[in-house]
């Protein structure tokens, strides 16, 4: 989740030949967008945004200053990281609807470009331990009006969760708006004059933008970052040439683990050993298969017990018997001898 502001001013704009030129009678233009969003991150890489924008805008003219606060933009996206390797790539979709759509008829200040847009971005990033550089390009569809194609690129160093880096981004008309070269064309440019003292911010014909941006992160922790940032047109045709500022908090809740930043590694799994039903070993091969064979087991015979008999008083008796006859026996010889 994060919610912050930005705020632009101008006093001058970029012609249809790309050269600056100051709004006339000392005119201004600013605009204050205050927005909230929303993220969801799934495990599998993807995930799906949704953000809101309340825009106050004031307008210096020759005749009086004009202010309009209004809710005047939803958006909604979801994005798809398709390759993670030397750099990470991920498509985004983003539909963007205005609430505060523009009448040429109105006297309020003009808040955003009052049409539906539909942009198609790819986005390309690498993060190192210290350094990350990043570029994206896309096509921007805007009903009733031009169509442009937004692009950006930039790199910077990081320390922990800070970053400190520099960027440049911008838009090029890619097809024409319906209302260049008829009689649209000078009331849209009435209209502007009028309630915008004369900035072509918004609403212009064919607009084109380049500017430098530098953008400095302090991340307390993974989960609080202050992200802001300031940039500075420095080319452009049929747009307004202005100085813009932002701030953000970015804060981070974790729905899976404790260290969001941290994927679980997969288990190893080894796969079994598949074997197809008709495998047969090769045997037709010249060699002597009886090699392979095992010997014969040779039967190992128990051996047998023997069972000592115990004897019994009677044999025990006899033994003696036979003992004291040959004692005497022994006797009567040497009597004989002497």
């Amino acid at each position: 989740m994060s919610g912050g502001a930005t705020y632009f001013e101008t006093t001058s704009n970029f012609n249809d030949v790309g050269s600056k030129v100051n709004l006339i009678s000392s005119n201004k233009y600013a605009l204050l967008d205050m927005f909230l969003e929303t993220r969801y991150v799934f495990k599998d890489f993807w995930s799906v945004r949704a953000k809101a924008f309340i825009s106050n805008a004031e307008s210096k003219n020759t005749d009086f200053n004009r202010s309009n606060s209004t809710l005047n933009t939803l958006e909604a996206s979801g994005d798809w990281m398709v390759y993670r390797g030397f750099m990470d790539v991920m498509p985004e979709l983003t539909m963007r609807y205005s609430l505060d759509q523009i009448s040429n008829t109105q006297d309020s200040v003009i808040t955003n470009e009052g049409v539906l847009e539909i942009t198609a971005m790819l986005k390309a990033q690498n993060n190192y331990q210290w350094f990350s550089y990043y570029a994206g390009g896309g096509y921007n569809f805007r009903s009733e009006r031009s169509s442009v194609m937004p692009w950006y690129v930039g790199g910077g160093m990081q320390w922990k969760h800070s970053f400190f880096g520099l960027e440049l981004n911008g838009f090029q008309t890619i097809t024409d708006d319906s209302d260049k070269g008829n009689t649209n064309e000078a009331i849209r440019n009435t209209l502007i004059q009028r309630v915008d003292g004369g900035s072509y911010k918004f609403y212009s014909i064919n607009p084109s933008h380049i500017q430098i941006q530098a953008n400095l992160d302090v991340g307390f922790s993974s989960g609080f970052v202050v992200k802001s940032y300031i940039a500075n047109s420095i080319s452009g045709q049929n747009y307004a040439n202005g100085l813009t500022v932002g701030i953000a908090v970015n804060l981070l809740f974790d729905t899976f683990s404790n260290n969001p930043h941290k994927e679980a590694l997969p288990g190893k799994h080894i796969e079994p050993v598949k074997q197809e039903e008709n495998y047969q070993i090769q045997t037709q091969d010249g060699v002597d298969q009886n090699l392979f064979k095992k010997e014969p087991e040779v039967p190992v015979v128990a051996p047998v017990k023997k069972h000592t008999k115990v004897p019994s008083d009677d044999d025990i008796q006899d033994q003696l018997d036979q003992a004291e006859m040959s004692i005497k026996l022994k006797a009567k010889k040497r009597k004989k001898k002497n």
